[in-house]
């Protein structure tokens, strides 16, 4: 069954509040309010945590331990370790609508999926591509970015007639519900399910509670080894903090799903 719309779009909005800058911006406005009504411990409190807050949250040290702790539970395989299936099942939430001044479509961190699912076809341990991506009903969108990721497969030389795609899905929670009825069908027997590292710990619980084995085959490794000495990765960055977020953002979704009995 398929969400509400009002559903989905609670499920986007409520968590920006607890994500660092939301945090952040709420603690300074209690504080605010605090000291506006002369509680000045309370005040200086809440400001003391939102400044802390903000300072953790964005230097790469943090940022990378909270990237980490979703990738490393499906780590990327090279290609010769990585075992034959029907078919790759790609995610969506890869590229971005090709709307003004945009001429094509955008791609974004995520699309490295795209080229994984390519390279995959490529080295003959896929004979298809399914591709499972719709829109949520909000965004601007010129057609399905399912068929924005079919474009951009074909175009990398795989086989138009090998791809296969699927535009019912808004999240993670109906992409395994869209790939249940093909599965349940007899369409494929087995798949690799292609998406992010910070995202397939999610994706491979839902999938499972929906009884589909599917097999991780993970691409867009953020964190990487490194000095972790260096005094710079202790100082706030702007591209920490917004690792910090994705990573913020991953976490709380995993535990709606498991909340709402999807995982």
């Amino acid at each position: 069954m398929l969400e509400s719309g009002s559903s989905l779009l609670l499920s986007k909005l409520l968590p920006v509040l607890l994500y660092p800058v939301g945090l952040t911006l709420s603690l300074a406005l209690i504080s605010g309010l605090c000291s506006l009504l002369s509680f000045r411990r309370l005040a200086l409190s809440s400001l003391g945590a939102a400044t802390a807050v903000l300072w953790v949250c964005s230097t790469p040290v943090f940022a990378n331990w909270a990237i980490a702790s979703l990738e490393r539970q499906y780590p990327a395989r090279t290609m010769a370790e990585t075992p034959k299936a029907d078919v790759a099942i790609v995610l969506g939430g890869a590229v971005g609508e090709p709307l003004p001044p945009r001429v094509e479509a955008h791609l974004s961190g995520a699309s490295a999926r795209i080229l994984h699912a390519a390279r995959l076809y490529r080295t003959g341990k896929v004979k298809r591509i399914l591709i499972s991506a719709g829109n949520v009903p909000w965004a601007q969108a010129t057609k399905p970015e399912a068929e924005l990721i079919k474009e951009l497969l074909v175009e990398w030389g795989v086989a138009s007639e090998a791809i296969e795609i699927a535009t019912g899905s808004r999240n993670t929670f109906e992409n395994a519900l869209e790939i249940e009825h093909m599965w349940r069908a007899g369409v494929f027997k087995s798949a690799l399910l292609v998406t992010s590292a910070t995202h397939m710990p999610r994706a491979m619980a839902v999938f499972r509670r929906a009884g589909l084995p599917v097999v991780a085959s993970t691409t867009d490794v953020i964190v990487v080894d490194g000095d972790q000495a260096n005094p710079f990765k202790w100082l706030p960055d702007a591209s920490a903090l917004s690792m910090t977020t994705a990573a913020a953002k991953e976490w709380m979704g995993y535990l709606a799903y498991k909340v709402r009995g999807y995982l």
